[in-house]
């Protein structure tokens, strides 16, 4: 197995370097904003340099270098986020972007995030004609507060995932004893069962000449999982089980979904509900039914996707949303608002022809998701044994 390089080249390194600076970003303050996101036992050892340029062009070059650390986090990718943020509708943002971009694919899994933000653009001539109440789109945008418990209590069965990448039979480690790791999300799908993506177990690069893993190397993958419960912020330590031998249940590549066994002393969480009809929404319908994912996205403490979370498409095939989501979010559970999950969430996918504006921002990217629904048909045509588990658990 070749030495880890880097994520990109050289030359891209001075692109993002350069782009920083053109930006008016390379201020030490602005460079501190940018590590803030990052294991600070990690970012207290990047170099230091009177230097603002220096120290940048010091920092990324190490940070290109590292693959993941111990706890998962790709601190490239979290600078670049960060970066990106930062830049705004400045023109460098793109840049940073695709940068951004090439190290997610580079990642594990190759999904590319569908991060959108959405600008408010001061409006002229303010109408001061007050209305005390009113409901601002014509009809109730409101949700009964129970929604944030049943949020909350749907987040403790969502983890967050560690796959230590095998080649040959054999474990990958970056220099010195720090695992290669692939970063997920998976969640409660049965007593004792977490659901995840396919790619999140494969462990292998979408983009390039990265085959999928062999059988043997797919099964010591989903048996050498880390699996961190109510990972939610970085100042406490998650509790934290590996799979073990015979973790992996069963797996499809088509519909992108693995299950893996959950080992005895990790905690007692109790499954999602699951969806039993699929959401329809044709292309060409109005936006409004929303979608609301849980995810470790970059590897990061839990997070809730709902903003401008409408449904774009909605069939026996595919669930598409807009629900921002980013890499490591793969695995998450896709919910309605009744925090049942209607689709495992897999990746996203270019539809910028397709013309959806939001407050005058075009969305470019829309994420996509496998209904539940069909993946349970699935389970039952293939694995019938498990589907009743899964099916007993949720009655």
């Amino acid at each position: 197995m070749a030495e880890f390089q880097g994520f990109l080249t050289d030359a891209e390194i001075f692109d993002v370097k350069d782009s920083i600076v053109e930006g008016k970003l390379a201020s030490h303050s602005d460079q501190d904003a940018m590590l803030a996101g990052i294991l600070p036992a990690y970012a207290f050892n990047l170099p230091a340099n009177n230097k603002a340029i220096t120290r940048l062009q010091m920092q990324l070059t190490l940070m290109n270098r590292v693959h993941n650390l111990r706890n998962g986090d790709v601190p490239l990718a979290q600078y670049l986020a960060a970066a990106v943020s930062l830049a705004g509708p400045l023109p460098v943002a793109d840049r940073l972007e695709a940068a951004l971009a090439k190290v997610n694919a580079a990642r594990t899994g190759g999904q590319t995030a569908a991060s959108t933000s959405v600008a408010i653009v001061a409006t002229p001539g303010i109408n001061l004609n007050v209305k005390r109440e009113a409901f601002l789109r014509g009809v109730d945008g409101t949700l009964d507060v129970r929604f944030l418990r049943d949020g909350m209590n749907a987040a403790a069965s969502v983890v967050k995932l560690l796959v230590h990448r095998h080649v040959d039979g054999n474990p990958v480690f970056e220099e010195g004893d720090t695992p290669q790791f692939t970063s997920g999300t998976g969640w409660l799908i049965g007593p004792g069962l977490i659901i995840t993506n396919h790619h999140v177990i494969n462990a292998r690069e979408d983009e390039g000449n990265d085959a999928d893993a062999s059988e043997k190397d797919f099964r010591l993958q989903a048996e050498n999982t880390t699996i961190l419960y109510d990972y939610v912020d970085k100042l406490n330590q998650p509790t934290s089980h590996m799979t073990g031998k015979g973790a992996l249940m069963c797996f499809d590549k088509a519909l992108d979904f693995a299950i893996l066994k959950v080992p005895a002393e990790a905690p007692d969480r109790p499954p999602m509900r699951l969806r039993k009809q699929v959401i329809r929404k044709a292309a060409d319908q109005p936006l409004n039914v929303r979608v609301n994912v849980l995810q470790h996205p970059n590897g990061d403490p839990m997070r809730l996707g709902f903003r401008d979370n409408f449904v774009v498409l909605g069939d026996e095939k595919t669930l598409s949303y807009l629900t921002d989501t980013s890499l490591g979010s793969s695995g998450s559970p896709v919910c309605d608002d009744s925090w049942t999950v209607a689709a495992l969430h897999s990746g996203s996918r270019s539809i910028s022809a397709q013309n959806i504006t939001i407050r005058g921002t075009k969305f470019r990217r829309e994420n996509f998701g496998t209904p539940m629904p069909t993946l349970m048909a699935r389970l039952q045509n293939e694995h019938d044994a498990l589907h009743k588990e899964i099916q007993a658990g949720q009655n």
